[in-house]
């Protein structure tokens, strides 16, 4: 996908929600999340995005997330290719707030979805009824 002139990629895996309470439940609030199912989600970038005022460089990542009800934290992770159970704090470079919302229906499946705009971009992390958001903008 393509967003502000960025060439983005994510490979994560999709859990259902299949009746469960999501966040809060199966997800617990405050603790890091592999940020979907199986292997860490991975995410590429060919440009550096800036997150008011985070600055990811153009490199290969892995994406985590701490959820709680009042929004959720965005860590971009320096190492790749681990299973989402091995989390390594001391490997973590940025930390990123995400705005949360309630979605009007609930998503079954766990999806992350950029929503292009002309300079940058809006990451959506959307699953059962919340969204979590993160904005960027794509540097030249």
């Amino acid at each position: 996908m393509t967003a502000g002139g960025a060439n983005l990629y994510v490979d994560y895996g999709r859990p259902a929600k299949r009746g469960r309470a999501v966040f809060g439940g199966v997800v617990p609030y405050g603790e890091v999340w592999r940020t979907g199912a199986n292997a860490a989600t991975q995410f590429r970038t060919d440009k550096a995005l800036d997150f008011g005022g985070t600055v990811v460089p153009a490199g290969f990542y892995t994406l985590w997330t701490v959820p709680s009800p009042d929004g959720w934290k965005l860590i971009v992770n320096s190492e790749t290719g681990q299973w989402g159970t091995e989390h390594k704090a001391d490997k973590d470079l940025f930390t990123i707030p995400m705005k949360t919302s309630t979605l009007p229906q609930a998503v079954e499946r766990f999806t992350i979805s950029v929503e292009p705009t002309e300079q940058g971009g809006t990451i959506h992390m959307d699953w059962d009824t919340t969204r979590a958001t993160a904005t960027f903008v794509a540097q030249k």
